[in-house]
């Protein structure tokens, strides 16, 4: 399977459908997002991101959004800053409903229950955007090349690359004035 720039589910089925008739649109395929897409999110991958979609009716206009999205983030580790590959997944349901005239999905609150709410205008809709920002957000804020990732020396040296490169301990300090109250009891 090709990987493509954009994640596009044409709905025409679905909402065309009879009232009452049981429905969904279903959609899979990979996802290679714009580098214009990949800058705004701060986001690096290692190859394309595989997506998942099934849209439901549940009323006239109302519709329920099923999906995943998991891919491969490239990221920096905490430590020393070489490049880690981190697998990173997301499954989410958005309720989702059909205005006509709405340009392209937007994600707006519900003003009865405060619930995000999916609305989209037209048959053929773009969930680029959605998995990309779903994906991005899912990415751990730190990662590590390795548990046991020694770091870098105070002039850049990776020290997993170069152990033998650790900074001389510093030299002895004079006892800080507030040692006389370690013991001190409150």
């Amino acid at each position: 399977m090709l990987a493509r720039h954009d994640a596009i589910l044409n709905l025409a089925a679905l909402l065309s459908r009879a009232p009452g008739a049981d429905f969904e649109a279903v959609g899979e395929g990979l996802l290679a997002p714009s580098d214009d897409t990949l800058e705004a999110l701060t986001l690096r991958l290692e190859g394309p991101l595989s997506w998942h979609l099934a849209v439901r009716g549940t009323g006239d206009d109302d519709f329920l959004l099923e999906g995943s999205v998991s891919g491969t983030a490239v990221q920096e580790c905490g430590r020393c800053l070489t490049e880690v590959a981190t697998e990173v997944g997301a499954s989410f349901i958005f309720p989702t409903l059909y205005r006509p005239g709405v340009e392209e999905l937007t994600l707006m609150e519900d003003r009865d229950d405060n619930e995000d709410v999916l609305v989209f205008g037209k048959p053929a809709v773009d969930f680029t955007a959605l998995l990309s920002q779903l994906f991005a957000v899912e990415q751990p804020i730190t990662v590590l090349c390795r548990e046991d990732c020694k770091g870098l020396s105070l002039d850049g040296v990776n020290l997993n690359d170069h152990p033998e490169h650790v900074e001389a301990a510093p030299p002895a300090s004079k006892p800080s004035p507030f040692a006389a109250l370690e013991d001190l009891d409150l």
